[in-house]
């Protein structure tokens, strides 16, 4: 797991860095890319507005001067009169004309309104912003937007008439058209534009700037006039972000020197780079995409690497418990491959080995084998009574560890452990193992030294070392009242707990030259009392369930009973 994780670590950071590296790179450049198409549109739009706001004031600005090429201050009177009724006429937007003489005084009735009925407080003003545009004038002037209440702002201009100066021409221009055409104009869902003056001072616009409104606050706004004020040469045009947050905009203004305005636009940063937070997102989505297939591909090409060398762990692990001839099956016809050929041939080298080994193994455990049964035998055959009883407790014993669900190595203890568990008896006395009668307090002292005897005869052959307690220990009993340890219950080793219950059964189902072979039955019941307090109750009771498995039948007075196999 941990060289998986290195492997897949190692390709994540080999193809997500590069992929971070371009996917930044492409965000940061295309973001510059869509920043600047979106602001040269906003520079853009405010200069085709300064088009049609002077498309707006050349048509009655034109009228006016179109007076002076005809003549004005040479014709007479009434024909002056007829000139300007027709330009009041024709234009709408030109709501008062006043010709004032070269001294700058008013012609008397040569001063004419599109409204009939025009109070006099409009009149006098009318005249003092025409008088204040003709000092020093030779040529065309506008004046300062004058507000008009609840009606559209008016713009007064003046022109001079003829060189030498024969005359003037003032007129005041309605500035409805110029509101209404803002107030349609839209900067995406949500933009508008306004115009100023130099003061800064709304002229006509959008998104509810009334006329006059106070606007040098406003960020565009404010960066011109402190542009102007530091240098009045200032650039015509300019574009840039404004505020912070959610107050940031994006703004564009364009001055309109003549006029002394300013046409400015304004867009939330959001909206005017809209495409630019579209770009980043599906930059940032494909890049996610990239980042994915580079980790499951990663993680397969991992997987597939790591995967055959957590077999060979496992082949390997089952050769170091073992299990010779294990392979692995690696079919990859790579340098994997020919490392599972190698392993395989090694494991089958090994497995060949391995059997030869057992065989001379077995063959010498055998020979071991054969030598003790022989004097095991040698043992049971001084006394005709006892002929046969080690290969009867041996078999025994192996049917009641079967019964007890032993593994194969604890079942193959019981068979040699029961051959072999009165093999001490070789060390006691003739005149004592082969008498007749009940042994004396004394002899049976004597006779109680075979389990340490048999223990040490068999503690030098090493691969009878699982079968010593059976020889040691087959002699302890339940309650710890036994012999040589006096171990008790639990203490006492399984096997020689089993090879105990065999034995007892076999001595029951024998004649003894002090008893007669007993009925199943008393066998039987005899077990059952020893039960708990001789012999383990588990044991018996799985010797009982042999019994009703195998049926055990008496074949006559001198015969043992013997387990059906």
């Amino acid at each position: 797991m941990r060289l998986f994780k290195a492997i897949l670590l190692l390709m994540l950071v080999a193809s997500i860095i590069p992929t971070v590296m371009v996917g930044w790179l492409s965000v940061s450049h295309t973001r510059e890319l869509l920043v600047r198409d979106a602001q040269e549109l906003a520079q853009e739009r405010v200069k085709q507005l300064r088009l049609k706001l002077e498309d707006v004031l050349s048509g009655p600005t034109q009228a006016v001067v179109d007076l002076t090429n005809t003549s004005f201050f040479t014709k007479s009177q009434a024909e002056q009169q007829a000139l300007i009724a027709s330009v009041l006429t024709q234009r709408r937007d030109v709501l008062a004309i006043t010709a004032f003489s070269a001294q700058k005084e008013r012609l008397p009735g040569l001063q004419a309104f599109a409204m009939h009925e025009m109070p006099p407080s409009a009149v006098k003003e009318h005249e003092a912003r025409a008088l204040a545009l003709l000092e020093g004038l030779n040529g065309l002037r506008y004046g300062e937007v004058a507000p008009q209440g609840q009606g559209a702002p008016v713009l007064t201009l003046a022109l001079s008439v003829g060189e030498p100066v024969k005359g003037y021409i003032a007129a005041d221009v309605s500035l409805s058209g110029l509101q209404e055409m803002l107030q349609q104009e839209r900067v995406g869902s949500n933009g508008f534009f306004y115009v100023a003056d130099r003061h800064g001072h709304v002229v006509a616009g959008g998104a509810g700037l009334s006329p006059g409104t106070d606007v040098s606050h406003r960020g565009p706004v404010s960066h011109l006039l402190d542009q102007v004020a530091h240098s009045p040469d200032t650039e015509h045009f300019h574009v840039g972000n404004f505020g912070h947050g959610t107050d940031a905009l994006v703004s564009a203004y364009n001055l309109v020197p003549d006029l002394g305005w300013t046409i400015f636009s304004e867009q939330p940063v959001v909206q005017a780079y809209r495409q630019v937070k579209v770009m980043e997102d599906r930059i940032l989505l494909g890049l996610g995409g990239a980042i994915l297939v580079a980790v499951v591909l990663a993680s397969i090409f991992s997987r597939n690497l790591t995967r055959p060398l957590k077999n060979f762990t496992t082949k390997a692990l089952e050769l170091a418990s073992g299990n010779f001839g294990a392979e692995v099956n690696l079919p990859q016809k790579n340098e994997l491959g020919e490392l599972a050929q190698t392993f395989n041939y090694m494991s089958k080298q090994l497995m060949a080995y391995d059997m030869e080994n057992r065989r001379l193994y077995e063959s010498l455990e055998q020979g071991y084998l054969e030598t003790i049964v022989a004097l095991a035998n040698s043992i049971d055959s001084k006394d005709a009574y006892t002929r046969g009883h080690s290969q009867r407790v041996g078999d025994v014993a192996v049917e009641i560890g079967k019964e007890l669900s032993l593994p194969e190595r604890q079942l193959k203890q019981l068979q040699y452990g029961g051959i072999l568990h009165d093999i001490g008896k070789i060390g006691i006395a003739e005149s004592i193992l082969c008498k007749q009668s009940r042994l004396t307090d004394a002899e049976m002292e004597i006779m109680r030294e075979h389990p340490g005897i048999g223990d040490s005869i068999i503690g030098a052959v090493s691969f009878l070392t699982g079968v010593r307690a059976c020889v040691r220990n087959h002699h302890e009993r339940w309650d710890g009242t036994g012999y040589p340890d006096k171990l008790k219950g639990q203490d006492i080793p399984m096997l020689a707990r089993i090879v105990a219950c065999a034995d007892t059964f076999d001595a029951c189902t024998s004649t003894r030259p002090y008893q007669k072979a007993m009925p199943l039955e008393q066998a039987v019941q005899i077990l059952d009392k020893l039960s708990g307090a001789q012999l383990d109750p588990d044991v018996v009771a799985a010797l009982r369930r042999v019994l009703q498995k195998k049926g055990v039948r008496l074949e006559g007075h001198r015969q043992p009973v013997k387990l059906a196999s």
